[in-house]
């Protein structure tokens, strides 16, 4: 079996695992801060019944996400012949997904969907116990 067959099926599993258990994103329970891809799902969700605003507006890179996972799962992760190239693009996009995080999160964040914060994830809860004992 190859590496990116692998990691598609661990990802497969993991996505079933909190689905069944209905957890949501483990970083935002965990760190109380959407993570980059907060606001998929919903985007997926909003997609599927043709509100294309509401898809945008949840996560702007819902329609290239899915696809060049897609895509790169089936290539072996090896979208282009050159190696460079790959590297160069997966660069790139890691930089525009970065980049529009950081762009969600001064202009959405804290409060407005889906970059909300949550007060009652781990670490927040944490430091509040933290606080108490000093």
């Amino acid at each position: 079996m190859k590496i990116m067959e692998k990691i598609a099926i661990g990802l497969l599993a993991i996505a079933a695992v909190l689905l069944i258990l209905d957890t949501g994103c483990v970083f935002y329970h965990l760190t109380g801060i959407p993570c980059p891809g907060c606001g998929m799902t919903r985007a997926y969700l909003a997609a599927l019944r043709l509100d294309f605003a509401e898809a945008f507006r949840m996560h702007p890179l819902w329609p290239v996400t899915v696809p060049l996972i897609a895509l790169s799962l089936w290539k072996n992760g090896r979208i282009f012949r050159s190696e460079r190239a790959n590297t160069a693009f997966y660069l790139l996009f890691l930089f525009i997904y970065l980049g529009v995080y950081a762009a969600r999160m001064v202009f959405l964040f804290p409060d407005t969907a889906p970059m909300q914060f949550n007060a009652d994830a781990f670490l927040p809860g944490l430091l509040r116990w933290a606080q108490t004992l000093l």
